[in-house]
Formats: structure tokens, C-alpha cells, sequence
């Protein structure tokens, strides 16, 4: 279990990225959802150790983080946003020196381990290519195999399917639910299907604060009967916009579907369906009201 108390930071040009998270994370899959700079990555460096917080604490199975790092990067899994390799080395090589700088010197154990996480990441075919020549969701399989040297308890995973196409995101989901509910698998991303489709338990982060949590499906319950759409010209929607909750637009056809929050139907909306989507942008919507 990983548990965050009172985390705050604020960086060197006044930004304060985090503000006094809370929050405790249980073994499976957990979506962090927010907009870009909503301090998401900030948190997520925090968590594996790769910057000091102001304030505040991290524990995790008994290890306390912030003042043992190194107790928790032996049992850390990290996938950064921006994943970098080395030019012209294959990804059994390069898989073989991370294993290394990972602390394993048996050769023989290693080629085990490599070609067992290059099978499971579906890219052993691939092992002789190099890496910096992969396509965007083989290269994010290849980070999910080296965030897996060593078989870590904590995994963090921050914005992995950001431009992937429809076939690669669905193989990185079903490689991520491969990885069972025995660990502690943080999912953090701007996309709300993610979450949707892979994550038991969730957050919204926003402004560095979590504005919400709990589980997608009862999040999703308290909004029914809350949620209204109607299909408008542009024009339309531009009025509707200054006198309405207007959660979330889309266009349709060329049409611009509007997502109202409301206790009661504003004259000519129809009911909707809420999703995970309306309760993110409900969410982040009242945050902003707060925040003016």
C-alpha cells in the first residue's frame, strides 16, 4: 500500500505544482487523471524519488520513501512521459544494460530475464532491432519491460498511451492488465478512457490538488439523472455557454453537442447517460469556479 500525506511543492520560479496531496493507494490498477501542468508528473517524480518534496510524506510497504529512497527504488517499476534510448542499440542490448545497472551480474540469468520480458512485452521478434527505431507504442512496450526488471511492487506509468494509435493503445492496456492486481500499478494520464477501461480506483488531480477520488463506477452513479445534452449550432452553444453549467462540448457532425450539469433539464436538453468523462469535467469545472 502506498500512502501520501501532506505532499506539497513548490519549484524554484513560484509554481507551486503540488498542494497538500492526500491520498492512499491499494494494490491493482490506479488512474491519476488530470489536465496537462496539473502537477501529475510533478507527483509522480516525487514518488519515485526523483526530486524532494517541501513538505509532507510517502510510505510504502513499511518503507519510508522520502528518507530511504534507495530502499524504494529496489522495488520501483518507472515509465517517465518522455522515455529516452540509446541511438543504434538493440533492445536486447540495451534491456541486457539496464538489467546490469539494475544490480543483476549473472549473464546467464540475465539472458533469461531479457528474453522473458522482451516474450511478454510481445517484442522478443523484435529483440536484434534497434530501439530508437520502434514505433511509438513498441517503444512504450519496451519502457513497460524495463520498468519490470527486478519485478517491482510499485509501477508508475505517467502518460504511456499519449499518441499511440487505437491498435497499440488497446495492446499497452492489455499488457498493463497482464500485470495482475498484485502490485501497486499507477496510471497517470489526461485521457479519461484509460481510466475507464483499465483502473478499479482513481483521482483527479487539478491546480496540484486531488479534487476528487473513488471508484469510476460509483462516481459515475452519483451524476446519473445530473447530467443534459443538446445538439446546437456554434452560434448557439457560444449563448447557451453564458448562462448555462456547460461541463463539456463536442462536435458531431459538424454540430456541437453540449454536456450540461444540472439538477433539473434546462428547457430543450435531454437526460444523458454520464460517463467518466462528465464526472472529469464536473469535476474540473467546479474546481475552476472555486478557484475564481
Amino acid at each position: 500500500m502506498l500512502t501520501i500525506t501532506g505532499l506539497s511543492k513548490t519549484y524554484a520560479n513560484g509554481v507551486k505544482a503540488l498542494n497538500d496531496i492526500n491520498l492512499t493507494v491499494q494494490k491493482g490498477m490506479f488512474g491519476l487523471l488530470g489536465p496537462n501542468g496539473a502537477g501529475k508528473s510533478s507527483l509522480m517524480r516525487t514518488i519515485a524519488t526523483l526530486q524532494q518534496p517541501d513538505t509532507g510524506s510517502i510510505q510504502f510497504n513499511g518503507i519510508d520513501v522520502l528518507n530511504d529512497p534507495q530502499a524504494l527504488r529496489k522495488t520501483l517499476g518507472y515509465l517517465p512521459q518522455d522515455f529516452n534510448v540509446y541511438p543504434r542499440v538493440s533492445a536486447a542490448d540495451l534491456l541486457d544494460h539496464l538489467a546490469v545497472l539494475k544490480g543483476f551480474a549473472n549473464k546467464k540469468q540475465r539472458k533469461e530475464l531479457v528474453d522473458g520480458l522482451l516474450a511478454h512485452t510481445n517484442l522478443y521478434q523484435h529483440k536484434d532491432k534497434a530501439v530508437s527505431g520502434f514505433s511509438g507504442g513498441m517503444r512504450q512496450r519496451f519502457g513497460i519491460a524495463q520498468a519490470l526488471l527486478g519485478d517491482p511492487d510499485l509501477l508508475i506509468v505517467d502518460e504511456p498511451t499519449a499518441g499511440l494509435d487505437p491498435e497499440e493503445r488497446n495492446r499497452f492496456h492489455n499488457l498493463l492488465v497482464s500485470l495482475g492486481e498484485q502490485k501497486v500499478i499507477i496510471l497517470s494520464t489526461h485521457i479519461v478512457d484509460d481510466v475507464a477501461e483499465l483502473c478499479p480506483a482513481m483521482a483527479v488531480l487539478a491546480g496540484g490538488q486531488i479534487v476528487q477520488q473513488g471508484n469510476p463506477a460509483d462516481l459515475i452513479a452519483a451524476l446519473q439523472g445530473k447530467i443534459w445534452h443538446k445538439t446546437v449550432s456554434a452560434t448557439e452553444a457560444a449563448d447557451l455557454e453564458q448562462h448555462l453549467p456547460v461541463i463539456a462540448k463536442r462536435l458531431l457532425a459538424g454540430r456541437t453537442v453540449l454536456h450540461v450539469y444540472a439538477e433539473n433539464a434546462p428547457q430543450g436538453f435531454n437526460p444523458a447517460v454520464a460517463g467518466l468523462e462528465d464526472v472529469y469535467f464536473s469535476t474540473l469545472s467546479a474546481h475552476r469556479q472555486h478557484a475564481a
